[in-house]
């Protein structure tokens, strides 16, 4: 009898402490309702001028924006947003240019607080600074357009 109560007791705790394992180091609810990016998709907008800028963007099956990127993360889409904070900011004080090697590490997410920060600061203070990409991160930064020197916006 003992074994089996304290068998009990084991598998619960050891349930319990998963439960605050997967807490602690998954997405936060917001992301969790999107998929994490897995790569990137191609944006095509309109210009002024009647024709159009296309960027490549963090996505998540190449057509899916709706997606996030966090600390870990390791795809085309970190090398997106890596790539895009260097274009946005490389002339600001304070910024520390990142390696576009798709790894989302702490310099990455040091870097995307920094413009989260000055996003809050300057344009939207609604903006949250978290260190995380996901919607409100793809919708104010504005993308490297590949076919001109501009960038454009989702």
């Amino acid at each position: 009898m003992f074994k089996s109560g304290a068998r009990r007791v084991f598998t619960v705790t050891a349930i319990v402490l998963a439960s605050a394992v997967v807490q602690l180091v998954g997405p936060s609810a917001a992301h969790a309702a999107n998929p994490q990016c897995d790569g990137t998709g191609l944006i095509i907008r309109p210009d002024d001028y009647g024709g159009t800028h296309s960027a490549w963007i963090p996505g998540y099956r190449s057509s899916n924006f709706n997606c996030w990127l966090l600390r870990g993360s390791h795809n085309s889409g970190v090398g997106q947003l890596q790539r895009a904070l260097n274009y946005n900011f490389r002339y600001f004080d304070g910024w520390v240019m990142l390696s576009e090697d798709n790894d989302f590490g702490p310099n990455t997410e040091a870097g995307l607080r920094f413009a989260q920060r000055w996003w809050h600061d300057h344009l939207d203070a609604t903006i949250k600074i978290d260190g995380g990409y996901g919607s409100q991160t793809r919708n104010i930064m504005c993308w490297p357009a590949m076919n001109s020197g501009n960038c454009t916006h989702y």
